[in-house]
């Protein structure tokens, strides 16, 4: 099997195993910091194991992944609980338009009609999707949702930069959210529920299973076709809630709809017809 192959059937075990943020937490009724504190402990313990090393090698594109994945963990879960699950996760994923856009201006990588095309059309999606239902606190949600997909695209972008490896600013990354666990204290809705501790650790095997298989994927697959090519989180995360949560009701609105049909799609046509 050649190893963009390989590639490709990492980003897509990665995706999946993030898809289950959004049922467990929001199921889990502590506050996001709370959340995401505890479960990047959980994940950067599985990560350390994994890589045989609980050692970080410093350099310029470790520190900026790492500050990419802690950004980017925080800012979703914080949208997640604002917003809807499907909101939250499919703003992210108009990260390829950052990829792009960084890969132009710090690697001189000048775009194809086509990259232009893709990052206009998923930026026309993003716009849907924040036209929809803005109440109750979902602007705030979904622009915190815009924010991640920076911050995920600069996850991305750093796997090219010399001296860098994606499995260390992962796994730094993640130690820089333990802090926020702290939260915890301050936190009316925490208990010892056994159930609510099950579905914190599930989030952190979630967590640091994504980060595993793409970090291991990014030396195969360039930073746009492994971003595009996880768009398979968005279509499952939704489906999940929608699943085992349909007390909820998060039944995007006709905008929203439409909206993220356009990015999905726009991005999955580029990941299979890309360029080489």
């Amino acid at each position: 099997m050649q190893k963009n192959h390989i590639g490709a059937i990492q980003v897509a075990l990665g995706a999946i195993f993030w898809s289950f943020a959004g049922v467990l937490g929001k199921w889990l009724p502590w506050n996001a910091l709370t959340i995401n504190g505890i479960r990047s402990l959980v994940a950067a313990i599985i990560m350390g194991f994994t890589r045989r090393s609980f050692k970080v090698r410093m350099s310029r594109g470790t520190v900026l992944g790492a500050l990419g994945v802690m950004l980017t963990s925080i800012l979703y879960m914080a949208a997640m609980k604002l917003t809807t699950s499907a909101n939250a996760i499919v703003l992210q994923y108009a990260a390829p338009a950052f990829v792009i856009l960084f890969c132009w201006l710090f690697y001189g990588q000048r775009p194809s009609p086509r990259s232009v095309i893709t990052a206009a059309l998923i930026m026309v999606g993003v716009v849907l999707c924040f036209a929809d239902k803005m109440g109750g606190g979902r602007l705030m949600g979904n622009i915190l949702a815009i924010l991640s997909a920076v911050t995920f695209a600069l996850v991305f972008f750093c796997a090219r930069m010399p001296d860098t490896n994606p499995a260390e600013y992962s796994y730094l990354g993640l130690l820089l959210c333990v802090p926020s666990a702290l939260f915890g204290f301050f936190d009316p809705a925490m208990s010892a529920d056994p159930r609510q501790w099950l579905a914190v650790v599930g989030l952190g095997v979630c967590l640091a299973g994504g980060y595993y298989f793409v970090s291991a994927a990014m030396g195969k697959v360039s930073p746009i076709f492994a971003v595009l090519l996880s768009n398979l989180e968005p279509v499952l995360n939704p489906i999940w809630v929608a699943l085992f949560l349909p007390q909820l009701g998060e039944v995007p609105g006709g905008l929203a709809l439409i909206g993220s049909v356009i990015v999905l799609v726009t991005a999955g046509v580029y990941s299979l017809t890309g360029d080489k």
